[in-house]
């Protein structure tokens, strides 16, 4: 018995957990992030927590490196290479638009340049029979192609990547696989996206999309991975170590430089974890996930102790990423998030962000822009002399003065113009919470809002109230909550199969024996990932009325695909539409398009230690706090860590600790549990 360190590096903090695995104790790390390098970061963070890494036993990493990447278009030059005469399609996309009447929207840009797309001369039909064959000849003009295209390249090689992409490569991949070969072969030390590997779907664009973003990341994840691997054995670390998944899961780190796709949303699943484990422990099988950092806020759902996850993720509108994901809303709505005054004058709020470096102006650091963090400092819900426990002394003068700035712009005094930015935040995240409950049939009012991330205990209140939440959780650590989440996560493969099948004409034992063919592969690759007991399996087929574009996934029965099973299938797919849409066709005929499997092996999930008995913690200090614009309150000033179950808080009050500061505001109450997780309710 050693101890699990949890780690999630964000584009503004990284956040360390060290639980001691035979008691339950909890040590916690907070530093800013260094995103040049992120590793040294996460090493300096090892380093100031003064762990003797030889003695862990268990390591894993959620990271936002790659979604950054791809957000702030950081990634490698991709080459895309495709069947001949489908190079557009990155840049055809969909028909579709953001803005149904906004003629001057543009489509985004592919993550790649019309240039570096390339086609060679193959195809298969969507039934996996040649067309068009694949010639020696032909992939020698393609690496000639490339050459030509790479002499005018810049820097080292490690900044490329190769993407490729061709027509049905789903069904029949062995044309890809000679290329990728021969790509080795001649450009060794590239890295090299394969569709059938990364995306295995019918979609094109869809496909095409998924694996250039793929290629984009890999070089830069790879050299991270890399990096923070060496230093860990430098350190003393001899284990395999983790990194958690998109889907909840976590993959050996190896394994993670080859499938950086995968990634995208890792550093984001870890709190939906963490926040379903304090919603189970708090007696709520409903609950609302509230991830608000330095530069972004996260929102998901968990309904019936049930995660919900998609296949459905977009770098932004129109540019899609095709991999399993827990379902969130992410927002540009964090504590740097800029105060700024449109065209019109009115006071708007994100989703531009001051980030780490400069950061908000009251980190002296040279940010001027009225932040998110600036209103709070001015309002006085935030202690300019305990941030991050005082390493991060705020300089008070300068937020005044950024937030002053913007006041003269909406003619404002300063004060209104703080309490009007935190309300504009707090509207704009209530309203993502709404489109992920209301607009789906789910009553907020049954759902407790778990908050976490460094500014969500800050703000967690007023957002209940707009929504309307039972109760609000607060995590112990709340700034840490996704690192913790990462020790709570199981190991995770998904796999899936696409073919179209009629309900009219089924080969029922082709289709079993390739959902036993997709249980045996998850279950191989959840053997290479470490996991060695008996996994749990989940399988369901994407279904969809014959002539329609999209599908519902629908479970499929456990055992084998028998006619009874058939039905079952058929049945729960009209259910499913009925209820979804308010009616179903009757006798039409319904198609298959794809079979998955998820094999879960589930980790040993660490508890907290309980809080010890004391006496009931008295405030440490006073200080004048604006719940509204008019006139400051006296608030007493509390320590989390002197709260145990005995307390009992009524606001206005503030919480603070190392890494989050909570608000509680007049007319509620806060409670702790026995193991540390608070409780917010409005009398």
């Amino acid at each position: 018995m050693g101890v699990r360190i949890g780690i999630d590096t964000g584009g503004t903090f990284t956040d360390l957990v060290v639980m001691d695995e035979p008691t339950g104790q909890v040590d916690v790390v907070k530093l800013p992030s260094t995103p040049d390098e992120p590793s040294r970061a996460i090493l300096a963070a090892l380093e100031q927590a003064g762990i003797d890494t030889a003695n862990a036993t268990y390591l894993v990493l959620g990271t936002t490196v790659a979604v950054n990447a791809l957000l702030q278009r950081r990634g490698a030059r991709v080459l895309y290479i495709t069947t001949e005469g489908f190079e557009d399609v990155p840049f055809l996309q969909r028909v579709d638009r953001k803005f149904h009447y906004d003629l001057d929207w543009e489509r985004p840009l592919p993550l790649v340049a019309r240039r570096d797309c390339l086609g060679i001369r193959e195809r298969v039909d969507y039934k996996g029979e040649t067309v068009t064959a694949l010639t020696a000849e032909e992939i020698e003009d393609l690496i000639a192609a490339i050459r030509e295209r790479l002499a005018d390249v810049d820097g080292e090689p490690a900044d490329l990547a190769f993407a490729l992409n061709f027509l049905f490569s789903y069904v029949r991949p062995d044309h890809e696989a000679s290329v990728r070969e021969a790509l080795s072969e001649a450009f060794p030390g590239i890295p090299i996206s394969a569709s059938h590997e990364v995306a295995p779907i019918w979609r094109e664009y869809e496909r095409a999309s998924t694996t250039i973003a793929d290629a984009a990341v890999k070089p830069l994840l790879s050299r991270f991975i890399g990096s923070l691997d060496a230093g860990l054995r430098e350190r003393g670390f001899t284990r395999s170590w983790s990194v958690m998944k998109s889907n909840g899961g976590q993959m050996l780190a190896e394994t993670a430089g080859e499938r950086p796709v995968q990634t995208v949303l890792s550093g984001l699943s870890g709190g939906i974890i963490a926040g379903q484990a304090f919603g189970a422990e708090a007696g709520a099988s409903n609950v609302i996930t509230f991830d608000m950092g330095g530069t972004s806020t996260d929102v998901g759902v968990v309904a019936d102790d049930r995660i919900r996850y998609t296949t459905a993720w977009e770098i932004e509108f129109g540019l899609p990423v095709a991999a399993p994901f827990i379902e969130m809303t992410t927002m540009g709505a964090g504590g740097g998030s800029i105060a700024w005054v449109n065209k019109g004058g009115l006071l708007q709020v994100g989703p531009q962000s001051a980030g780490a470096v400069p950061g908000p102006a009251c980190y002296s650091q040279g940010g001027e822009e009225a932040t998110v963090t600036d209103a709070n400092v001015v309002l006085g819900r935030l202690n300019p002399d305990n941030f991050l426990g005082g390493d991060l002394p705020l300089d008070a003068d300068l937020a005044f003065r950024a937030i002053e700035r913007t006041a003269r712009e909406v003619g404002l005094p300063p004060v209104d113009t703080a309490h009007a930015v935190v309300e504009i935040a707090v509207e704009n995240i209530a309203e993502a919470m709404r489109l992920l409950t209301v607009q789906r049939g789910l009553d907020p009012r049954v759902f407790s809002l778990v908050a976490f991330g460094g500014a969500g205990p800050l703000h967690a209140a007023a957002i209940a109230r707009v929504i309307g939440t039972r109760a609000t959780l607060i995590p112990p650590h709340p700034g840490l909550c996704s690192a913790f989440g990462t020790l709570l996560a199981d190991i995770r493969v998904d796999k899936t199969w696409t073919h179209l099948v009629r309900s009219d004409a089924p080969d029922l034992a082709d289709l079993d024996a390739r959902l036993n063919g997709l249980v045996q592969e998850a279950v191989e690759d959840l053997g290479r990932e470490g996991f060695a007991g008996a996994p749990a399996i989940h399988r369901s087929a994407n279904v969809r009325y014959l002539g329609q574009n999209y599908e519902e996934e629908i479970p499929i029965p456990e055992g084998p695909l028998t006619h009874d099973a058939w039905r079952q299938l058929i049945g729960g797919f009209e259910q499913h539409y009925e209820a979804e849409y308010g009616y179903r066709i009757a006798n039409e005929v319904i198609e298959i398009v794809q079979l998955n499997v998820s094999a879960v092996g589930a980790a040993s999930k660490p508890q907290l230690s309980t809080l010890p008995e004391q006496p009931p913690a008295p405030p440490r200090a006073q200080r004048r706090v604006y719940f509204n614009p008019r006139e400051p309150v006296a608030c007493p000033i509390y320590e989390r860590g002197d709260l145990s179950p005995v307390d009992v808080i009524l606001g206005p009050a503030v919480i603070e600790e190392l890494d989050s500061t909570t608000l509680v505001h007049p007319g509620q109450t806060l409670t702790v549990g026995s193991r540390g997780l608070a409780s917010l309710v409005w009398a």
